[in-house]
């Protein structure tokens, strides 16, 4: 699987999110890094393999960048966008050529296409064929493009936000989305027919088809980077095969058993998130056994 994640304030949330991935069976994870990083994510995950992307900002750079990043993904089961990617000119610019450029809310249509996949409207996301996990930054992007569902194939993604990414993402207020946080992920799912997990307590899985699973979320889970873990274990579980639905709700259901498992040894305020990858590799070899 490839992760699209991390920047220099933010190294970490890309090394947590390839550590979840490789204890979550991904195999081989593929990070697609900036090179002024990738010593601090590899020093962290060290079983990585890294693919530098392009330095600069420019929507050239870049296109580049996006074209690398695809160049894996045709080698790979899954991607993850997102996670400690910041908000600069740069992350702009690469999102826009891996989703494709839609217009700012407020715009008509797509903006002016660049070349190769761009071309076309298209981005790597959508030109693919595989599943993507959209997390964090990557998120907050979409909420500001006009429609940008009608440009994304159905059911390619599964968009992890909590309540305030959510609020963003359908124009409403953080509590109004607490207090409605089953319809509105039913209906955000059903309009956009993509799979979302809204992170909270409990967490839901909601699918196109209006069906929702909920989990019972640890408050131990409410820990800065326990979202980049969530992340890279969806990723994991959809390389193996699992369909959107199911790797989302078997990710939230181990996530949650291994941040009990922690709590056992470190309590509710002990567990930070580098605590977990090791803890879902636990959960996860006790349901292999139960299997047996």
């Amino acid at each position: 699987m490839v992760v699209v994640a991390g920047s220099p304030q933010f190294a970490g949330a890309a090394a947590l999110s390839c550590a979840a991935a490789g204890r979550s069976g991904a195999g081989i994870v593929v990070a697609a890094l900036p090179r002024s990083i990738a010593p601090v994510v590899v020093g962290l995950a060290p079983e990585v393999t890294v693919a530098f992307l392009p330095d600069g900002d420019s929507a050239s750079v870049a296109v580049r960048a996006a074209e690398a990043i695809g160049e894996r993904l045709e080698r790979a089961g899954s991607m993850v966008i997102g996670p400690g990617l910041g908000d600069d000119e740069a992350t702009e610019n690469l999102l826009a050529a891996l989703f494709g450029p839609p217009r700012n809310r407020g715009g008509i249509g797509f903006g002016v296409p660049g070349h190769g996949a761009e071309a076309s409207g298209q981005g790597v996301v959508a030109s693919s064929g595989r599943p993507v996990v959209v997390d964090a930054d990557a998120l907050n992007w979409l909420a500001t493009k006009d429609s940008w569902w009608e440009h994304v194939p159905s059911e390619r993604l599964i968009l992890t936000p909590h309540a305030g990414e959510m609020a963003r993402l359908v124009t409403l207020e953080s509590d109004e989305v607490v207090a409605n946080a089953s319809d509105i992920a039913r209906d955000a799912a059903a309009r956009w027919s993509q799979t979302v997990v809204l992170k909270g307590s409990p967490t839901l899985v909601a699918s196109p088809d209006g069906t929702i699973r909920s989990c019972p979320t640890p408050a131990s889970l409410a820990t800065a980077g326990s979202g980049d873990v969530l992340s890279g274990s969806i990723g994991a579980l959809l390389a193996q095969g699992l369909s959107p639905r199911d790797a989302a709700a078997l990710a939230v259901y181990v996530g949650s058993r291994a941040a009990e498992r922690v709590g056992e040894r470190y309590g509710t305020l002990g567990l930070v998130a580098s605590d977990l990858p090791a803890a879902i590799a636990e959960e996860l070899c006790s349901l292999e056994r139960m299997g047996d």
